[in-house]
């Protein structure tokens, strides 16, 4: 059963670039729980860092091209929240960096607890809505 599941999601027998795991290394050292993926010619590391989980994203030089962080309710900045209530109960937050913050992945319900994504810019703009 193991190995069918290493063959359908990739989780095992990742080789990754020597510079992907210097590159990992270099910013995210004391992580834990690291876990590997691998797409064509990019490479998706699950871990946690103080914490938080992260994912991270690297292309084949060791190029970190994205982070993902979950956000608790109470770290998420303020504007983002305030945005977010004119669509409901905040209930997730995943903040998204390419260098700096480039936006927010969140997920809310309404008070006939329907479950939305908001795909957010850094400012609170609202780039797409859609029912869960």
């Amino acid at each position: 059963m193991k190995n069918i599941f290493s063959q359908i999601f990739k989780f095992s027998n990742i080789s990754l670039p020597s510079k992907v795991k210097d590159s990992f290394t270099e910013k995210f050292g004391d992580s834990i729980n690291i876990e590997w993926l691998q797409t064509d010619d990019f490479y998706e590391a699950i871990f946690y860092l103080e914490e938080i989980e992260h994912i991270a994203h690297f292309d084949s030089t060791g190029k970190l091209l994205n982070l993902k962080k979950n956000l608790s309710t109470q770290a998420t900045p303020k504007h983002i929240k305030e945005k977010a209530s004119q669509h409901g109960e905040l209930m997730n937050v995943i903040e998204i960096s390419e260098e700096v913050i480039v936006g927010y992945e969140l997920i809310i319900r309404d008070e006939a607890l329907i479950r939305f994504s908001l795909l957010m810019n850094e400012k609170g703009g609202l780039l797409h809505k859609s029912k869960l």
